[in-house]
């Protein structure tokens, strides 16, 4: 049987759409971050924060995603061809490459290549169930499939919401997952010791992937999985102690009202999916309801904010 692997270079704005498309039609996704910038000045590809360099960056990172298909699935490669046409619409996209995959190997082999251990912080550890890794002092193993870039810890938006969640959940806190995916932050909030996670979602493909990964590490009864979005019957009023809400900067200031009830008082809110010059209209939408900015994680051009709830209703 003979496999292609489809890759194409987008800036990180559309890895969503171009993620989904990958993931819906193709089999396996991954995700890699270029290290280069264009500078305006002639266009030149240069090494990421190169010091010698002038002129001003076009402020955008390119990411490689990559995904594979039977050579005979032409249907299936048709609508990644008419989706990527879309985003195109939006914004110039490269070309799509298409190559074949090596005899003697399968999609699984080649797409496997492309992961590795990643560690988050001084104690967390995202390993891919295929690689072999013996825990040491106090790391906290999540062992994950990767199937979705931003699911698997690569993306800046997850690493840095896995940073704050490392920051700041403690043993038999409450936590709300908002917008879980692949469900990497549920497993992270149980794994460091919440008593009891709410993970929602709207969309029904990240709930059923969700779902597999909860089963398969064994955390589903501590884990209430449904999809949806604030208000919601499972996030009460005052029922947490962290809110971790990885969606985007629009959806984190327009689901503001609703998210900031659910937090117990002094309760924490993690808001990520946030580009920098994004961060001030979600800093207003949060500070209008007497949340306070109390520490920030940053990676690359990504930054996931944490604001205290007042302790004091």
């Amino acid at each position: 049987m003979v496999w292609q692997e489809l890759s194409i270079r987008v800036p990180y704005e559309y890895v969503e759409p171009v993620s989904y498309l990958f993931s819906r039609y193709g089999h396996g996704l991954s995700m890699e971050k270029d290290e280069e910038r264009v500078a305006d000045s002639g266009r030149k590809t240069v090494a990421w924060g190169d010091p010698d360099v002038g002129g001003e960056w076009d402020g955008i990172d390119r990411v490689t995603l990559r995904t594979y298909l039977q050579h005979t699935s032409k249907r299936r490669l048709a609508r990644i061809e008419v989706g990527l046409k879309l985003v195109g619409l939006l914004e110039p996209l490269e070309d799509l490459q298409i190559t074949t995959v090596p005899d003697m190997e399968d999609w699984q082999t080649q797409w496997r290549s492309h992961f590795d251990l990643l560690r988050v912080g001084a104690r967390l550890v995202i390993k891919p169930t295929w690689i072999p890794y013996e825990p040491t002092g106090d790391d906290v193993v999540i062992e994950l499939d990767p199937g979705m870039a931003f699911g698997t810890g690569y993306h800046p938006t997850t690493y840095t919401c896995l940073e704050a969640l490392q920051d700041l959940v403690q043993p038999r806190m409450r936590v709300l997952d908002l917008g879980t995916g692949s469900g990497i932050l549920s497993i992270t909030a149980i794994r460091l010791g919440a008593s009891e996670v709410v993970a929602l979602d709207i969309d029904p493909q990240a709930v059923r992937a969700a779902r597999q990964n909860f089963r398969r590490t064994r955390v589903q009864r501590q884990v209430n999985l449904t999809q949806g979005t604030v208000p919601h019957p499972l996030a009460g009023e005052g029922h947490f102690d962290v809110v971790a809400a990885n969606i985007s900067a629009r959806a984190v200031a327009e689901r503001a009202p609703f998210i900031a009830p659910t937090l117990k008082p002094g309760g924490m809110l993690i808001a990520s999916g946030i580009m920098f010059d994004q961060q001030a209209g979600v800093e207003e939408a949060l500070t209008s309801l007497d949340l306070r900015l109390e520490k920030t994680w940053s990676k690359d051009d990504w930054v996931t904010l944490g604001y205290r709830a007042p302790k004091v209703r």
